[in-house]
């Protein structure tokens, strides 16, 4: 009996394991939703394996993801009748990309397997973007959509940098057609001037694999395209010209998208051409693509950051400034931080004592990141000495800013030499003070107040002390902003440690040459140029300049800035429980930093480098936006 019962068991559980072997079982999972997300997201680019969405419809069609992979042709094919055409189109765009990566031989630069792939993924994702029965606008949620963009994107980049190689031999960057690979490649150009293009770039740089330190963000655009940095080789200049004031961007941003001819979906995958157009992303922010005008992508950080990378300023600053023999004068240059644009108007950045344009890293790039502003206005940063007297760095600014206004716009109708805002850090404010100023003849007769009427009439005459003594304001700043500067010297310039760096800065023998054959011509002797800041014959120097008791400091106190122009001040607060009245930065005392009449002052918990605050660049924002709407067209 107890046999039977058992026989019976077994043949139960034989024919139910017989009805149930020919049905799949599904257990089920529960994963966090992180884990979720990040499996919906997954893709060959963010993970090296291919999407949830391709693996799908590889499975659909009965193909081997890992098959496909290695060879994806074949399996294009099969997928073009198992599933839905946008399916088929993303998956085959994926299948390419995944081939590119996991391929030893086509991830060699210059491998035609590699241009190949790249070509047919971009070619697969503008089809799938541009192709289809739906529009882009019909997809804009879907995660399927937002992955094809990336994988194209990614195509365009790796296509640009081959182009870029194959135009060596062909002509250099604008050269058209370009043979890349089996490819038959044009070229077009949009948003440059020719002399920004001349020459063919040294590097071209995908932005979005760029990392930096010290800069606080790295302001993109999201759209069409890959974002890239051209970087051009130092410009061969005349020797005539070594000491040019203006320097034109060697680093610039390039948003570069591709084309592919034809009207059908069969015709635009069966082509062997393909369009590459450049753009300015400062000048032109979309595109009409395919009957659809699409915002393009952009990096406005990458360019700026890799100069920053290379350029050695701070090196350059300090050995400027304690350099013990230099022959010539280091004259100041003017940065162009983009290209040149007529119609919009300049931020001109001056830094301060032993300093470079790196004072400005965060704030330049948050100007350039900041979309409104950006359409409004182009930044240029002096980079001068800080060895020299500030009556001699006045001058040599205001030459180095007229020969670049002279330069880029010789009849001076352009909107950019018009209603410039003028900011100054430190010392830097303490200079910019000076170049929206009148002296009149009111500083030269203080500086020859102390010779007698013989040397007095001598030195009146002499051009070296006119171009030093006797300035105006300039006529293309509309506006200005000091920044924890030093109107009335800071206290910490006579300080111990600062007279040790004072002793040690040195003067380029060109200046002390020109100096002592000055004094020599005027019958001056070294008594008579110490009432006038000398020390052992020596001009004063810039820290000199900034002691709160110095020649500089009287001769310049009373000296107006032009009627009506609009300042404002921000300055650095280092202890806020202290009134604001008895406040410093830690250098400069807010008793030298403030001024009458300012439009805004705004005093913020910070020390000395207070233009690099956040507080501080928000309010440098809110001015320029003020400025903006000052010079709206009605």
């Amino acid at each position: 009996m107890r046999s039977s019962r058992r026989y019976l068991q077994t043949m139960v559980l034989a024919l139910a394991w017989l009805l149930l072997s020919g049905c799949a079982v599904v257990s089920v999972k529960q994963h966090t939703a992180d884990d979720a997300a990040i499996a919906r997201r997954a893709d060959v680019l963010s993970s090296g394996k291919l999407s949830t969405d391709a693996t799908t419809s590889l499975a659909a069609a009965g193909l081997d993801s890992g098959a496909c992979t290695r060879d994806p042709a074949p399996c294009v094919q099969q997928l073009r009748a198992a599933v839905p055409v946008e399916a088929w189109l993303a998956t085959a765009a994926e299948l390419q990309l995944a081939r590119l990566q996991s391929d030893k031989e086509a991830q060699a630069t210059g491998a035609p397997l590699r241009t190949q792939l790249a070509a047919d993924a971009a070619r697969w994702s503008y089809a799938y973007l541009f192709l289809t029965p739906r529009t882009p606008e019909q997809r804009v949620f879907e995660s399927r959509q937002q992955r094809v963009l990336a994988i194209y994107n990614r195509a365009v980049e790796l296509l640009a940098q081959a182009t870029f190689e194959a135009s060596r031999a062909e002509g250099g960057v604008g050269s058209s057609p370009v043979r890349v690979g089996e490819l038959e490649t044009t070229v077009v150009l949009h948003g440059f001037e020719a002399s920004q293009l001349g020459t063919q770039p040294d590097e071209l740089l995908a932005s979005d694999t760029l990392g930096f330190d010290n800069l606080r963000a790295v302001y993109r655009r999201d759209g069409f395209g890959s974002s890239l940095v051209a970087v051009y080789p130092r410009p061969q200049r005349d020797p005539d010209q070594a000491q040019v004031a203006y320097r034109d961007t060697r680093y610039l941003p390039v948003t570069v998208t591709v084309r592919f001819p034809g009207d059908s979906l069969d015709a635009v995958l069966a082509s062997r051409q393909l369009r590459v157009d450049a753009y300015n992303p400062y000048r032109i922010d979309s595109e009409t693509i395919a009957g659809r005008t699409v915002p393009l992508a952009a990096n406005f950080s990458a360019a700026y950051g890799v100069w920053l990378a290379r350029s050695d300023l701070a090196k350059l600053s300090l050995a400027s400034l304690l350099k013990p023999r230099q022959s010539t004068v280091f004259k100041p240059r003017v940065y162009l931080n983009q290209p040149y644009d007529p119609d919009k108007r300049v931020i001109v950045l001056v830094h301060g004592l032993a300093s470079s344009p790196e004072a400005w890293v965060n704030l330049a790039n948050e100007l350039l990141g900041d979309d409104e502003l950006r359409d409004q206005y182009q930044v240029w940063q002096v980079f001068y000495p800080t060895n020299l007297g500030l009556l001699a760095s006045r001058q040599s600014i205001d030459a180095a800013l007229q020969a670049t206004f002279r330069h880029y716009d010789p009849d001076g109708d352009d909107a950019a030499s018009r209603d410039a805002v003028l900011v100054g850090h430190s010392m830097g404010g303490v200079i910019a003070r000076l170049l929206v100023s009148d002296s009149g003849e009111r500083v030269l007769d203080a500086s020859l107040a102390s010779f007698s009427p013989e040397q007095t009439a001598r030195l009146r005459q002499e051009p070296l002390v006119r171009g030093l003594t006797v300035f105006a304001p300039m006529p293309q700043v509309g506006r200005v902003v000091f920044m924890a500067a030093p109107h009335r010297g800071a206290g910490v310039a006579d300080g111990w440690a600062l007279r040790v760096v004072r002793k040690l800065i040195g003067l380029p023998f060109e200046v002390l040459r020109e100096t002592a054959e000055l004094a020599q011509r005027a019958d001056v002797d070294e008594q008579a140029l110490q009432k006038v800041g000398f020390r052992k014959g020596r001009p004063p120097t810039g820290p000199d300049d900034l002691s709160p008791t110095s020649w500089f400091m009287r001769i310049t106190a009373g000296v107006p800035m032009e009627p009506g122009l609009p300042f404002h001040t921000i300055v650095g607060r280092k202890d806020p429980a202290l009134p604001l009245a008895q406040s410093s930065d830690g250098y400069v005392p807010y008793a030298s930093a403030h001024l009458d009449g300012a439009v805004s002052e705004l005093a913020i918990t910070s020390g000395h480098s207070v233009q690099e605050t956040p507080q501080a660049i928000i309010e440098l924002r809110r001015i320029l936006r003020e400025d903006e709407r000052a010079h709206a067209k009605p």
